[in-house]
């Protein structure tokens, strides 16, 4: 059961995380210079690959060690 509750705490982060870039995205979209917008862009999918990906491997890891425990 304490597994389930770290995977939700898990996606709680990454909801704020996900907030959190929503935010500056749509700030560099009010901004005018099209490289600004790039670089804001780039910088969006570097986090992204950084935090959100590691946190997506280890929600699907403790699910996937979920279901094989259940089956067995």
């Amino acid at each position: 059961m304490s597994e389930q509750i770290d995977v939700t705490q898990e996606l709680a982060k990454l909801q704020q995380r996900v907030e959190h870039l929503e935010e500056r995205v749509e700030k560099a979209e009010s901004r005018q210079g099209p490289l600004w917008f790039l670089w804001e862009a780039i910088r969006s999918i570097l986090i992204g690959l950084f935090i959100v990906g590691p946190v997506v491997a280890i929600i699907f890891g403790v699910l996937g060690a979920l279901s094989h425990t259940h089956q067995a």
